[in-house]
């Protein structure tokens, strides 16, 4: 049991500093594209500035919450799970909105085929989010599946910050090569997370769910040209944008 404690501390610390790191790294990776115009913020809409506002208080929480574990401060992290039924349902939201926003915007100034095409970026994350944040809170009792399924919610933030990363190392000629890179590094670390599970002969379920919708997600990358993903998004901009 002391062992099994040990364990988890460790596990928890990691992912604490894991999330700090995380967060610095986004104001960087944001500056050039948003935060360099505070406070005038000319050219940006409401839903920039919610979007913006919900990410940051999302990547806080998941700053907070193995904080109080590691302080065994259990009442003050069962509180702020309850305020995220709150604030997850809106990250959701704020997420379709910038995808609308991202889309309208697009196709007013490229042709239809390449604005589907970046949208490969964004349809799928806000439902990966929903999915793995919904496990959590299900298995919110078994923290084994409780811890896996919140960092899995990371892990759909994590490209959008790593890819700005890039570009900004890179230069703007890195293209849509960033997002590539972005997104097969998450997914190689989630396969390690797996890996590492399968080594301590643990559940390896969880990391293989978060693998797995990730994956996807490449996929939807990878076919951004094709008469499938063309006709994807075409229904749900005529249903929906």
């Amino acid at each position: 049991m002391l062992q099994a404690n040990k364990a988890l501390d460790f596990s928890t610390k990691a992912f604490f500093m894991a999330m700090v790191i995380l967060f610095i790294l986004m104001q960087v990776a944001f500056h050039p594209s948003y935060l360099q115009f505070f406070p005038l913020f000319h050219e940006f809409s409401w839903i920039h500035h919610i979007h913006g506002a919900l990410m940051v208080s999302w990547m806080v929480m998941l700053i907070i919450q193995p904080y109080l574990i590691i302080k065994n401060n259990f009442k003050t992290h069962r509180l702020i799970g309850k305020i995220s039924y709150f604030t997850a349902p809106l990250v959701f939201i704020s997420m379709i909105l910038i995808t609308k926003l991202n889309y309208l915007k697009m196709v007013d100034v490229m042709p239809f085929k390449d604005a589907a095409a970046w949208q490969s970026l964004n349809i799928i994350t806000p439902f990966n989010f929903l999915l793995f944040y919904s496990l959590a809170i299900i298995y919110k009792k078994d923290i084994f599946k409780h811890k896996r399924y919140m960092i899995g919610t990371a892990f759909t933030i994590l490209g959008a910050i790593s890819s700005r990363l890039l570009i900004i190392i890179f230069g703007p000629s890195l293209k849509f090569n960033a997002f590539f890179i972005s997104e097969y590094f998450g997914i190689s670390i989630v396969l390690l997370l797996l890996l590492n599970d399968l080594i301590k002969k643990v559940n390896p379920i969880p990391f293989s769910i978060v693998a797995f919708f990730l994956g996807i997600n490449i996929i939807s990358i990878h076919a951004r040209n094709t008469e499938v993903w063309q006709s994807i998004v075409r229904f749900i901009a005529d249903s929906f944008f």
